[in-house]
């Protein structure tokens, strides 16, 4: 089991639960600046879900960043798919896309959201310079197993 699925796997089990108590409760300061839940429906279920994950926020925009080996964003891989978010205890409506695959403009983005939220690099075994952007080699291996998703709020 690689170090990502065992923190997926952890994070699922004890510390999600945690955080969403954290997150809505009045202690969310201590984490609702670069963490958020988002509200979702199954694609086959309907079932509702509630994940909390790193967001970076960009204008009316909202970028999550993720890994294949985790499946909550499978149920957004419907263009445009409603999706709210739980952002320092209020709530926002928007609209999610997704990148699985490959490619520049997913690069791009990833590049665009570590420069934004540097500590999640570690995560995803991304190598930043002393810059804090990502390094290009380190990048390039990464981007095959990650997921991008933009929520435009409505």
């Amino acid at each position: 089991m690689s170090l990502i699925e065992r923190i997926e796997k952890l994070t699922y089990r004890v510390a999600n639960p945690i955080v969403k108590m954290i997150l809505r409760s009045p202690l969310h300061k201590i984490a609702s600046a670069s963490v958020a839940l988002l509200h979702f429906r199954g694609r086959k279920s309907g079932r509702a879900f509630v994940t909390p994950l790193s967001y970076v926020r960009d204008s009316d925009n909202i970028w999550l960043l993720s890994a294949h080996t985790t499946r909550w964003w499978m149920n957004l891989r419907d263009k445009h798919t409603p999706v709210s978010l739980e952002v320092a205890r209020k709530t926002y409506t928007g609209k999610a896309q997704l990148w699985e695959r490959d490619s520049d403009e997913l690069r791009d983005r990833v590049r665009r959201y570590l420069c934004a939220l540097p500590r999640d690099a570690k995560v995803y075994g991304i190598k930043l310079d002393e810059n804090r952007t990502p390094v290009e080699e380190s990048l390039a291996a990464a981007a095959p197993q990650l997921i991008f998703v933009e929520i435009r709020l409505d």
